[in-house]
């Protein structure tokens, strides 16, 4: 399970629901932990906090069970989700794909939330996130 973000509408205005629904854990502010951990809010306000791996980290990344992974393009502070997989679709035909297409709009950070039902919540951020 995949999707691709669509950035703008066609008149080139962004899209409403493209709020970004990510900020960084104030609790680690003043820690070097600060630039490994991002939190992401679903549709329905719960948060969801992710383990953060750069593009290169990305054959670790494949290695996961049970995870939901977020390619996010990061331009300065700004991130920017892209798309949603679950782990156990990184090697299939569509995960490899959605990768590559990740790579072409910037992907250049993984975010990753391990959890029990990854298929479940990859449909869940994936609705918050990229709709």
């Amino acid at each position: 399970m995949f999707v691709v973000d669509r950035v703008e509408r066609r008149d080139g205005r962004p899209a409403e629901n493209s709020i970004i629904r990510g900020r960084e854990l104030a609790a680690l502010d003043q820690t070097s932990l600060r630039e490994r951990f991002y939190s992401w809010r679903a549709a329905d306000g719960e948060r969801y906090v992710c383990t953060i791996f750069s593009a290169e980290e990305e054959a670790l990344v494949a290695g996961f069970a049970r995870a939901v992974v977020i390619g996010v393009a990061c331009d300065g502070g700004q991130r920017r989700p892209v798309c949603v997989l679950a782990s156990e679709d990184f090697y299939t035909k569509s995960g490899r794909l959605a990768r590559v297409a990740a790579g072409a709009l910037g992907v250049n950070e993984w975010h990753v939330r391990f959890c029990a039902l990854p298929g479940a919540l990859a449909r869940r951020l994936a609705k918050a996130l990229l709709n």
